[in-house]
């Protein structure tokens, strides 16, 4: 006689180690379909079929949760950056191009953890040194690059911190004004503001050159 078992899949893995992946797999499946506010630990053990206490084995608290969060977030992003700067190594105009433009599809495709990188009222990047690795490295791959372009005299002779601070703001808002519109799942309307959304949206490339024109060398 066939019996049907009514043990939660994904808690009868929890003594194989993976619980703390997938409680970090429930909470950005969460931060997706609901605020941020609404999450915690307790509700997350329930959602993943084990005991209350559980999650506290793995976080000591929900900010512990969002750190790992945004660690992981960072290092999959950098994952993404590096292949795209060794692939234009020889152009690297062309190459900070394409980082920006990956920046931006990446926090598009993952915005529950792209919301965790600098939202301060989530998460103190402070008392997490992973995180603050994990960060430095990725913006290590967008510094690096410009580092290349300044040697080559293709940048402004200004600090490549500087250089890279100006475009990484110009793409941290494109990306968020994306991102709002991407949340709101809404139709363009004839709205100056709204036109001027999909303007952006569909002309990523270009508007991504004149971002990095801006920090070029002229003549």
């Amino acid at each position: 006689m066939m019996t049907i078992s009514t043990k939660n899949p994904i808690a009868s893995t929890y003594h194989h180690g993976d619980l703390r992946q997938q409680l970090i797999d429930a909470a950005c499946q969460q931060l997706l379909e609901s605020s941020a506010d609404q999450l915690s630990l307790r509700a997350l053990a329930r959602r993943v079929g084990v005991s209350q206490t559980a999650p506290y084995r793995h976080f000591e608290s929900k900010n512990a949760l969002f750190a790992a969060i945004a660690t992981q977030g960072f290092e999959l992003m950098t994952q993404d950056l590096l292949p795209v700067a060794a692939r234009y190594r020889d152009d690297i105009v062309q190459a900070t191009v394409e980082l920006g433009l990956t920046y931006i599809r990446w926090s598009l495709r993952h915005p529950e953890k792209y919301q965790l990188f600098f939202d301060s009222s989530l998460l103190d990047p402070v008392n997490h040194a992973a995180l603050t690795l994990a960060g430095a490295e990725c913006f290590a791959v967008l510094t690096g690059t410009i580092q290349r372009g300044k040697d080559q005299g293709l940048f402004l002779d200004k600090p490549v911190e500087l250089l890279a601070g100006t475009l990484w703001a110009s793409v941290h808002g494109l990306a968020s004004l994306l991102r709002n519109q991407t949340r709101r799942n809404a139709e363009f309307t004839n709205d100056p503001a709204d036109q001027a959304s999909r303007l952006l949206l569909e002309e990523q490339r270009y508007v991504m050159t004149l971002f990095v024109s801006s920090i070029q060398r002229q003549g």
